[in-house]
């Protein structure tokens, strides 16, 4: 049965060897060879060196120490210099990991003073992009730790192994051993925060190891996005992010993500020329995760651009930043979506156009404004969103009192109905921002938003009291809420 199974036949060519039956080994792996000309196995027992990468070497290792030959598993790995980190360049992520597999596997050959020596060397190997993922190196790195208990990678490395096993608690407990070990490792630091505030929901000690984090390595520009999104999950007030971001001008500038984070900072506490400064001299790339963010900060700068213009009684620059909001430059990297609304723009495009007495453009622009149904958010389709109520603004100014007073209205008890919803996960929302890094309190976020929504709803029917304590009462839950921040001013 299964005669293709190569390594059932790699194993029986060494056992022919080993019973000193060399013809019947040779013609076997001379089929095998046929049969498959790049398996690694039959390359190595007949005698070639180019047999893979250093992750293929330790699969042909493992797969060694399995049948028991260690000797043989021990020269695979120690033929190979590069993987053993003496051209760091050329083997980051494998160097540490061959040098755990010998210390491991001579232990298992008897020779537990050569073993001492490869984990000592292991732990001194760079750890840049070492991720054990073999379920035989949670017992390679267990016996690394006691065999030589000062060794502070290898408790990380299985925290970092065991934690995408999904046995949290056990990692956190080796991340923090690491710690003690090696207080200066960035890494542990950072993965702990990440521990800390997902699983242990513990945001004190979350932003703590962020700030031991960036501490060590404060030169490292993604250590710096993920302690701003913490505080951005935290509730951190706008104004205390800015500052500490402006600190790190030019870290930010090494990012897209940053970046944007920056513009929208600068768009929430009043200074959208700032934001549209960056967003007009910087080229974005798209990234997973962050779909339509440069675009929508693009979008937010320009309207409260045109609505200061609009303050001042410079109409034509205020239609000028109305219909810039309408584009898409080629250096944002991304196009709106086809069914994304813009009836907020169309409605200050109107208000604009009505102050410089051009009433028919006015009225086309809140048609526009008006008419337009639904919208496309968070990769999904909805009946409402934030768009609804400049729509029903758009039908008031165009007399259309009934209809506005009606589409508020729908608005109003959509928004309760939302409220009162058990919160749920698209399937096809599983890249959205709030779900990289930092888990989101999907309900609480819901809430926010449903009273985001009825806020709108009462201003637009003339109940201005009741809707200002709703957005303080949104801002209150979250300081950064972008549309409840505009709202203020539209209030």
């Amino acid at each position: 049965l299964d005669t293709d199974n190569l390594r059932a036949r790699a194993l029986r060519v060494m056992v022919l060897r080993r019973l000193e039956r060399p013809a019947e080994a040779g013609e076997l792996l001379s089929a095998t060879l046929v049969l498959d000309p790049l398996d690694g196995w039959s390359r190595h027992l007949s005698g070639r060196a180019d047999i893979g990468d250093a992750q293929a070497r330790l699969d042909l290792a493992h797969d060694l120490a399995h049948a028991g030959f260690f000797q043989e598993a021990i020269k695979v790995l120690a033929s190979d210099p590069d993987a053993l980190g003496d051209l760091p360049d050329q083997s980051w992520g494998t160097a540490p990991l061959v040098a755990y597999t010998l210390g491991w596997l001579t232990q298992q050959a008897g020779d537990s003073r050569a073993a001492l020596a490869f984990f000592r060397r292991a732990a001194a190997l760079p750890a840049d992009y070492c991720f054990p993922a073999r379920l035989v190196e949670i017992a390679i790195l267990k016996a690394a730790m006691a065999a030589n208990p000062s060794d502070a990678r290898a408790p990380y490395y299985l925290g970092n192994l065991l934690y995408d096993r999904r046995l949290h608690a056990e990692a956190i407990l080796l991340w923090g051993k690491s710690s003690k070990l090696d207080p200066a490792f960035p890494t542990t630091w950072r993965n702990l925060g990440i521990g800390y505030f997902n699983i242990s929901k513990n945001p004190a000690k979350a932003r703590a190891a962020y700030v031991r984090a960036c501490r060590c390595a404060p030169t490292d520009a993604r250590l710096l996005f993920e302690r701003d999104q913490l505080w951005k999950r935290l509730g951190e007030t706008p104004e205390k992010r800015l500052r500490a971001l402006e600190k790190k001008a030019a870290l930010v500038a090494q990012r897209d993500d940053l970046s944007v984070e920056l513009c929208a900072l600068y768009n929430q506490t009043g200074l959208p020329a700032k934001a549209q400064a960056i967003l007009a001299g910087r080229h974005f790339q798209p990234w997973e995760g962050g779909e339509g963010q440069a675009m929508s900060q693009h979008v937010r700068s320009h309207l409260l651009l045109g609505r200061e213009a609009l303050a001042r009684r410079d109409f034509s620059i205020a239609e000028n930043h109305f219909a810039e909001a309408l584009s898409s430059p080629a250096n944002l990297g991304e196009a709106k979506h086809l069914l994304a609304n813009q009836s907020d723009i169309y409605f200050w495009l109107g208000e604009a156009r009505a102050a410089d007495g051009n009433l028919q453009g006015a009225r086309a622009a809140w048609m526009t404004a008006a008419t337009f149904k639904g919208d496309f958010q968070d990769m999904s389709v909805r009946a409402f969103s934030e768009m609804t109520f400049f729509s029903a603004m758009a039908w008031k100014h165009l007399g259309q009192k009934a209809k506005a007073r009606r589409l508020l209205t729908a608005l109003k008890a959509y928004a309760e109905a939302l409220e009162k919803q058990t919160a749920t996960i698209d399937y096809f929302a599983t890249s959205l921002p709030t779900m990289l890094l930092f888990d989101a309190d999907i309900q609480a976020c819901q809430i926010t938003n449903a009273r985001f929504l009825k806020a709108q709803a009462l201003l637009g029917l003339g109940q201005k009291t009741k809707a200002r304590a709703l957005i303080k009462d949104v801002l209150h839950r979250d300081p950064n809420h972008a549309h409840a921040a505009d709202l203020n001013l539209f209030s």
